[in-house]
């Protein structure tokens, strides 16, 4: 064979190399461009799930130390939501429910529930929701993502409650499954405040519309508690937290003689003041019902009724109530919470 027709037959097989190159990276480009990244992976899945279940730990820091709280979240669609609160090492379990009747908080242990007249959970963001992740990612233009060989985080604003400031969340997705495996919430000052892990997700999880009847879901707690709660060592407290420059003025408290029946009131300050009320809360056979309007939002793991001027909330057999005309809805919870935090680690 001739140099001429050697040189032309190499050409040619040299095209034909170049070709099917080019063309395989044109494929793998395409591929890439193409495959979507988890979080919009994730949306289009919980777009179609017409019901899910959800289980994972809350745990909320504070300057000492940390709380942490399992939590399972159940979800039917279009809007049937059950989540259960459970504390680290107890049984006092709380509950959010919202169904076709309305929204309530449900404390079994001592048989109350408050019917919330709230459009919980649109008004604000709640990191065990999937559907609020969703939301506050759709929401932030401006959201940033970063990622390495497993996992796909993308940095959001989130707001606590519907008056809050906007504040900074991270979410963490698998590559491996398109899910979320956590949620890092952090403060005005850029600290840890809330991290919530994912240690299940189901997305077809079947579900049944007795476990969001209200009288279904107290009635099943109670039985698992068996003879209830017995909260060894209440007693009235003074907030670790105050706002600089108010102070105590006054206080009062009532009791009986056994120290089951509890009520105090403290006003702090003048102008700016507020107002701190305690009362021991104990089980009833009957189920006692309170109406209250506001926001929900979790303080330390446990559910807290944000109105215009007040927080209410129950933890360890006490309700509390913080009330002010002149603070802000954050300073009322910082002082809540500091009822419900340790002096040290």
């Amino acid at each position: 064979m001739g140099e001429f027709m050697k040189r032309k037959l190499f050409n040619k097989f040299l095209k034909i190399i170049l070709v099917l190159l080019f063309g395989g990276m044109l494929m793998s480009l395409g591929a890439c461009a193409g495959k979507d990244k988890p979080d919009k992976v994730f949306a289009k899945e919980l777009t179609k799930s017409a019901s899910y279940k959800v289980e994972g730990v809350m745990e909320s820091y504070y300057d000492t130390g940390r709380k942490r709280n399992d939590f399972t979240v159940l979800y039917k669609n279009p809007g049937l939501i059950k989540v259960t609160i459970k504390p680290e090492g107890g049984n006092d379990k709380q509950i959010i429910l919202k169904n076709n009747d309305g929204v309530y908080i449900l404390i079994p242990a001592v048989n109350k529930n408050f019917k919330i007249q709230s459009d919980w959970p649109e008004n604000a963001s709640y990191p065990y929701l999937l559907q609020s992740l969703a939301k506050d990612i759709a929401n932030d233009p401006e959201a940033l993502t970063t990622e390495d060989e497993n996992t796909f985080t993308i940095e959001t604003k989130t707001k606590m409650h519907a008056d809050a400031v906007p504040v900074k969340q991270k979410i963490l997705f698998s590559k491996s499954t398109n899910l979320p495996t956590e949620v890092l919430i952090y403060d005005e000052n850029d600290n840890l405040y809330i991290r919530t892990v994912f240690s299940n997700i189901n997305l077809n999880y079947n579900i049944s519309d007795d476990e969001f009847d209200l009288e279904n879901s107290m009635t099943t707690v109670r039985i698992e508690l068996g003879d209830g709660i017995t909260y060894e060592g209440r007693e009235i407290a003074y907030p670790r937290y105050c706002p600089e420059g108010i102070t105590l003025i006054t206080e009062k408290t009532t009791q009986n003689t056994e120290r089951t029946e509890v009520l105090s009131i403290m006003i702090y300050g003048n102008e700016p003041g507020f107002t701190v009320i305690q009362e021991f809360v104990n089980d009833q056979e009957a189920m006692r019902y309170q109406e209250e309007e506001g926001d929900i939002v979790m303080v330390m793991g446990a559910c807290a009724i944000l109105k215009n001027n007040s927080v209410i909330l129950f933890f360890n057999g006490i309700e509390y109530t913080v009330a002010s005309d002149d603070l802000s809805v954050d300073e009322l919870i910082k002082i809540v919470q500091s009822f419900m935090t340790d002096d040290e680690k």
